[in-house]
């Protein structure tokens, strides 16, 4: 009676310190565990950091807590690179806007891998745009082509070497248009550029539509009404084949992060991007929610390496 009664204490015993076992096991496996540091490469206010933030507590609700690591400069090249080096546990993760991340590799010979670097999801399309002063000669794109083959016209862009300068290089070589980049340092300070009369046209995102009651808009480079700026036709309507260098805001993690892992942070930012009380706030900043899955980025992203690459040249700060 007494051994039978002390075997199954132990039996129970042993039982329960094997689901003890089990289930701390579990416990520590369990992801996330701890916050994420998401890391933001640009200055805060601006587009990414605001529509981060704006998805953030929504993403809490979805059990992933974060937060935010500011690494500045090199247009994203020291945050990548961060990212790049990070330990594969998916508790770094970064919002990139392409194709930054392939001009970083090729033109500027950074020390990452994007084809390593793993995209989880997008949310926001960021178009570019044409837009010039009220009073401008060029107030149409037929304007602009007929200008722009009879002499110089300055286009701010939004830095050198970046994404808008991209677009103008291609624009420039489509329609033979001698278009001079004038860089500059972000969307605002081309705006004062152009209000001021330094250049003849400027390049802007989809935010650019702030502006509207300012400026003339002649043409949006996208596949599809950029739902910023509806009443301004594409550069395909108008019937020319320039492909769009469209700014896609997304989250990447670095190389080696587990697909299960991953595919935890794609069901969280689905759910979130997704809200509808995020969706209007989202809209308020001028950013038209919408998710882009990962295989779509990649796709994206490696179709951006050849015209890259094709004016590595002439995107390289002389």
């Amino acid at each position: 009676m007494t051994a039978s009664f002390n075997r199954r204490n132990f039996l129970k015993s042993a039982g329960g310190l094997a689901l003890a076992s089990a289930t701390g096991s579990a416990l520590a496996q369990a992801y996330p565990s701890q916050f994420v540091k998401w890391i933001i490469y640009q200055s805060a206010g601006g587009l990414i950091d605001t529509s981060s933030r704006l998805i953030q507590p929504y993403l809490a609700e979805q059990g992933i807590n974060t937060v935010f690591d500011y690494v500045r400069g090199a247009s994203g090249r020291i945050a990548r690179t961060q990212l790049y080096r990070s330990k594969p546990d998916g508790y770094t993760m970064m919002t990139e806007a392409s194709p930054e991340e392939v001009l970083g590799e090729v033109v500027y010979n950074a020390d990452y891998k994007v084809k390593e670097i793993q995209p989880v999801i997008g949310w926001f399309v960021n178009a570019f745009n044409l837009y010039v002063r009220k009073d401008s000669p060029i107030q149409s794109f037929d304007d602009l082509i007929k200008i722009g083959r009879s002499r110089r016209v300055t286009v701010a862009t939004l830095g050198h070497g970046g994404p808008s300068h991209l677009q103008i290089m291609l624009l420039r070589s489509a329609l033979n248009l001698d278009l001079l980049p004038v860089p500059f340092a972000g969307g605002a300070p081309a705006y004062v550029a152009l209000a001021g009369g330094h250049v003849d046209m400027a390049i802007g995102g989809s935010s650019s539509a702030s502006r509207a009651d300012k400026v003339n808009f002649i043409g949006v480079f996208r596949d599809g009404r950029d739902p910023a700026l509806p009443n301004v036709p594409t550069v395909a309507e108008l019937g020319h084949k320039i492909a769009p260098v469209n700014e896609v805001i997304y989250i990447s993690t670095g190389p080696g992060v587990p697909a299960d892992r991953i595919q935890r942070l794609q069901q969280a930012f689905a759910k979130a991007i997704d809200n509808p009380e995020h969706v209007e706030k989202q809209k308020k900043v001028g950013v038209f929610p919408k998710i882009i899955p990962a295989a779509d980025l990649q796709k994206m992203i490696t179709s951006y390496y050849g015209f890259v690459t094709e004016y590595k040249s002439e995107l390289v700060e002389k």
